[in-house]
């Protein structure tokens, strides 16, 4: 308690601007300050700690391990003085500085967050930041408060979370428009000896549709495993190779890429795509408009996939 004493809050929201760009000049364009008042509220709070906090890293900064450990208590910290001092539950995104941390499963950022972009591109204070699924920690991320939400399949082993499933995601195959192979509908011989891209197994579980798989006997090989979706279009306008594709994700590509889709051939239902947060963030005015931004946004998009292409 005595290192809180005297210490200026204000030197925690520099703290965690700096920690968020790894980078002082950008940390100082976010928080509207010059690079010389961000470094001297620097060297207060390292001073108050007794700690560098940051050391010089190529272009940027790299946290300490010290200011590892504290970034989670001080982002959730300074998160619930923000909604203890806002106006009544409302929340304006023209005149907060927020940084949202998410982490979305890339087939759903085209989906959900130009809707949300278009939302704050006039507010230069606000930001978010999409981390990547397969290199961040979700559960702990969302424990210890360096994430605000998840959006993917359900996490079972998050505690201390709320989860919300937004809408039905329905799934298509996906292969080239020339495929030599394929005349017509897509069969489930086609599904069995064709090969497939399909993400990494530790990301496909996130899906129940291996589960099902082995339930109806169906094979499939995997030719090629990637980590994120992005990786799907180029693969299979080049190769032979299929997929197995959210159908809204997929219409996205085939806008841009000459890729088909075609119905599964076999019986599934709908997977279910999820937004998990930190139950102690459940009333922020703040999060609960990026869930309700999202929520509209994804739905959105449900709706359209159900509506038959033109």
């Amino acid at each position: 308690m005595s290192e809180l004493k005297n210490l200026d809050l204000n030197l925690l929201v520099v703290f965690e601007a700096v920690y968020s760009a790894g980078n002082i000049s950008q940390a100082a364009r976010r928080l509207g300050m010059s690079q010389p008042t961000i470094s001297n509220a620097l060297r207060r709070l390292r001073d108050s700690l007794d700690d560098p906090l940051f050391v010089r890293a190529g272009r940027g900064v790299h946290p300490t391990p010290r200011a590892m450990q504290m970034i989670g208590p001080v982002r959730e910290a300074l998160q619930m003085i923000e909604s203890g001092v806002a106006p009544g539950d409302s929340f304006d995104p023209a005149r907060s500085n927020r940084h949202f941390r998410l982490v979305v499963l890339d087939a759903m950022e085209p989906i959900i967050m130009p809707h949300v972009i278009r939302r704050i591109q006039d507010h230069k204070s606000i930001s978010i930041e999409n981390l990547a699924i397969v290199n961040t920690p979700m559960s702990d991320g969302l424990n210890d408060g360096s994430l605000d939400l998840v959006i993917s399949g359900f996490l079972t082993e998050s505690r201390d979370t709320q989860c919300e499933a937004l809408a039905p995601v329905h799934l298509s195959m996906v292969a080239r428009n020339d495929h030599p192979a394929i005349d017509g509908a897509f069969t489930l011989d086609h599904f069995q000896k064709l090969g497939h891209i399909a993400l990494v197994p530790r990301m496909r579980a996130l899906s129940r549709l291996e589960e099902a798989l082995r339930r109806l006997d169906i094979q499939r090989h995997v030719a090629y495993s990637v980590t994120k979706f992005w990786s799907f279009p180029h693969i299979l306008m080049t190769t032979d190779l299929v997929a197995v594709l959210p159908t809204a994700f997929a219409r996205v590509i085939a806008r841009n890429y000459p890729l088909a889709l075609y119905d599964l051939p076999f019986a599934y239902p709908d997977e279910r795509i999820y937004m998990t947060w930190k139950t102690s963030r459940t009333n922020d005015p703040g999060h609960r408009w990026l869930r309700s931004e999202i929520a509209v946004a994804l739905r959105q998009a449900a709706a359209s996939a159900q509506a038959p292409d033109r």
